[in-house]
This record gives C-alpha cells, structure tokens and sequence, in this order.
C-alpha cells in the first residue's frame, strides 16, 4: 500500500503512544502508524489525515492527525 502527505486513513489504535495524546495502530500491511490526537482511544477506530511516511532499514511508518 502507499499513501502521502494528506491521504485520510482509518486506523484501529492498538496502543498508547510515546507522546502526550498519541496513539499507535497499524494498517493493513502492518505498517505502523503514528496518530497525533488519538490518546485513550485504544480499542477504536480513529479517522486521520497523513502528515508523513518515515522510512528506516527496518520498514516504514506514518505519521497523522486525528480528524476531529
């Protein structure tokens, strides 16, 4: 799958984040996603926006948004 900078996705969070309000899902081929917005929403089915795509030599991951 391939997605840019503004793409919407839905992503159910599995975990809370690193970050103050952050929550981590992943997408259905298993890349990690980042949502910005999405803290103590484990469990549900968060609408984000794409902010950026992090690739490292371990794979790559999304940054978003959560829209409100």
């Amino acid at each position: 799958m391939s997605y840019r900078f503004g793409d919407e996705i839905e992503v159910i969070i599995d975990r809370e984040g690193l970050g103050i309000d952050e929550g981590v899902g992943h997408l259905p081929d298993d890349t990690m996603v980042v949502i910005a917005g999405a803290g103590g929403k484990v469990g549900e089915a968060v609408k984000a926006t794409v902010l950026a795509i992090e690739s490292t030599r371990l794979g790559s991951s999304v940054l978003a948004s959560a829209i409100a």
